[in-house]
């Protein structure tokens, strides 16, 4: 149930028992609103519909609901409250009946945020963003802080929705001058300034943020990342520390600091900091959390070391597998990742994971051998999932991967489905929510993913593309099939396919951020609809500040449309936050080569190729070096 539902509960016990409820007089924000009661016979079903809602048993809560609206059928609130449940039950046209009458009583908040959502899940852009300007007026209007939040928040995010930047700045600039002290407007407004390249603003606003709200870590990391991406290397690690103290030194943002520092440079004091964060024991209970530090410090043999004590003292063999998997892939060394992996034997509750991690591991190596070898390690897995499931091809309960990737926003990495490195079945990501139960994996999806990814690595693309084809024809919106299949397009020269797989993602998801930077990305590169391209990966980075492949996508979006200057100032930025890629610095040396800095240009260029690219960007890297080449040679 919505806020609105929560208000109606409490004004109850002030009306007492008159047959038709009356007018509420209350204090909010200093100011006396009148607003309506529910009647008393009323108020028993709307509280079991918010108990049941809370359970999300939704069809529970209409019909509670709708015994409500018997006993008090101008309860207008009631009834938005009543669409919204609805339209969780997929019945639109009953949810917008509700909404007319709801509307017709009183034109209430919650019947225009209500009206707002059914234009939303009926696709209507405009029609939402319409309702939610007039769900925002009557906010101001009453001057209800929280519902002031809620309605200029949901109309930003709107707004974000059909690519309009400069108004949805506008709507969080009013949230905040409608309401001074909060904070998530600091944070929002933030996000939006850096994007249009305000940063002492985004700066000040969330320095304003963590004043107003210590614990507030969505701020301090983002402030963190702001301050990584301009150069502010001293100020950044002092924020990355107060949330290490704030967050109780989350290993989520321990793994995300660490890195940086180590991918920066600093290992000594990537190292000395892994070493106060660091368990004093090895043993089963705390190897993971021992390799995840040492692998982001970059000292991956720690983390192997510390699973072999972990094991010598008991710990499972197959966790201690991936943790050793990990560091050994860290290395360099894939072969002898994958031997660790495929030691694990079948009956352990890691041995799916271990056969998808290997088939990776494997597929990196590459080679005729290696790659029957991963085959036959996805058959093992497919084999043990079949048995679980019964056949049925749903998802399994799982413990969380042991992947080492921080799971804390900002994450300062590319999201999945750039055009290099689409989401990878055998890092299907953490199998578990913000508590301590997993949650079901599906390593079904993770299977058709991987082998689609090996298919492709073995040449044979159109085996791949059929994998992908059939997993669609039974969910055709999933966003990682999508993103996958559009992916292995455009590797293989079909950017016009890949842009047409990512726009049935945006088309039922226009936030979607992942969506967002393929498309613009691979727009750019081809130069395809560049301003369309540049304001889906400005959305992208205002709903993920601080993810270092946004902002390298949008400065090369920005240097295909010829604004030289804004894209060195964004790709400076995403090298800052991800130090050492060998994509960004590829398009960062494209910036020198076109301010006619040719030896730096080159000597980037020469730093991308240390860096271990793939194939693709080395291929590019290699022929951008040849023409600096012939240039310097013909004296240019």
């Amino acid at each position: 149930m919505g806020a609105a539902a929560v208000v109606l509960l409490g004004l109850l016990g002030v009306v007492g028992c008159a047959t038709a409820p009356g007018q509420v007089s209350k204090i909010v924000n200093g100011r006396i609103v009148v607003t309506r009661a529910i009647g008393p016979d009323a108020y028993e079903h709307v509280a079991r519909a918010e108990l049941y809602a809370e359970e999300q048993r939704w069809a529970d809560a209409a019909a509670e609901l709708e015994r409500a609206l018997r006993y008090d059928d101008q309860a207008a609130e009631v009834r938005a409250e009543l669409a919204e449940v609805y339209l969780r039950l997929d019945r639109a046209e009953d949810a917008a009946e509700q909404i007319e009458r709801s509307l017709a009583t009183a034109p209430t908040v919650a019947g225009y945020m209500a009206a707002a959502h059914l234009a939303e899940a009926r696709r209507d852009e405009a029609g939402a963003i319409g309702h939610l300007r007039q769900a925002a007026a009557n906010a101001r209007s009453d001057g209800d802080i929280e519902a002031i939040e809620d309605t200029h928040l949901a109309l930003g995010n709107a707004q974000l929705a059909v690519l309009d930047v400069p108004a949805a700045t506008e709507t969080i600039r009013e949230l905040r001058t409608a309401a001074p002290d909060n904070v998530r407007a600091r944070i929002e407004l933030a996000a939006l300034d850096w994007v249009e390249g305000r940063l002492p603003q985004a700066e000040a606003g969330l320095v304003e943020a963590v004043a107003l709200e210590p614990e507030q870590l969505d701020a301090r990391l983002m402030l963190a990342a702001l301050r990584v991406a301009v150069g502010k290397a001293a100020e950044a690690k002092a924020t990355f520390r107060e949330a290490l103290d704030r967050s109780e030194d989350s290993l989520e943002i321990a793994e995300m600091y660490l890195r940086w520092l180590s991918r920066r440079g600093d290992k000594a004091e990537a190292g000395a900091e892994a070493d106060r964060l660091t368990p004093d024991a090895v043993d089963e209970s705390t190897v993971e959390t021992i390799a995840r530090l040492e692998r982001a410090a970059g000292r991956p043999e720690r983390a192997r070391r510390a699973a072999a004590e972990a094991l010598r003292k008991g710990a499972s063999a197959g966790r201690v597998a991936l943790v050793t998997g990990g560091a050994l892939d860290d290395l360099k060394d894939h072969a002898g990742a994958a031997a660790a992996l495929l030691a694990v034997r079948r009956g352990d509750p890691d041995f799916i994971e271990s056969r998808l991690r290997a088939a990776e591991s494997l597929r990196r190596v590459g080679g005729a051998a290696a790659l029957k070898q991963a085959e036959k390690a996805l058959d093992e897995a497919t084999q043990v999932v079949g048995a679980d499931l019964g056949g049925a091809g749903a998802p399994v309960a799982a413990k969380a991967p042991v992947t080492g990737a921080p799971t804390a926003t900002p994450s300062f990495k590319a999201p999945a489905g750039r055009a290099d490195s689409p989401a990878s079945g055998a890092e299907g990501g953490d199998a578990r929510d913000d508590g301590d139960e997993p949650r079901p994996r599906d390593w079904a999806s993770d299977l058709i993913v991987a082998r689609a990814l090996l298919d492709e690595k073995r040449g044979d693309v159109e085996r791949a593309k059929r994998g992908l084809d059939l997993a669609l024809q039974k969910d055709p919106d999933s966003p990682r099939f999508l993103l996958v299949r559009a992916a292995i397009d455009e590797r293989r020269g079909d950017w016009q396919a890949a842009l047409t797989q990512a726009e049935r993602i945006l088309r039922a998801d226009p936030r979607h951020v992942e969506a967002l930077n393929f498309w613009g990305f691979v727009a750019a590169d081809h130069d395809r609809d560049l301003p369309t391209a540049i304001r889906r990966l400005q959305v992208a980075m205002v709903l993920n500040p601080g993810a270092g492949g946004v902002v390298d996508s949008l400065g090369w979006a920005r240097l295909r449309a010829g604004n030289v200057a804004a894209a060195a100032e964004l790709l400076t930025q995403a090298e800052r936050l991800e130090p050492g890629d060998p994509e960004i610095l590829s398009h960062l040396a494209e910036v020198y080569s076109r301010q006619k800095q040719i030896e730096r240009a080159a000597a980037t260029y020469r730093k991308a190729l240390q860096q271990d690219p793939d194939e693709r960007v080395a291929r590019d890297i290699e022929k951008h070096l040849r023409a600096l080449d012939s240039m310097s040679a013909a004296g240019r």
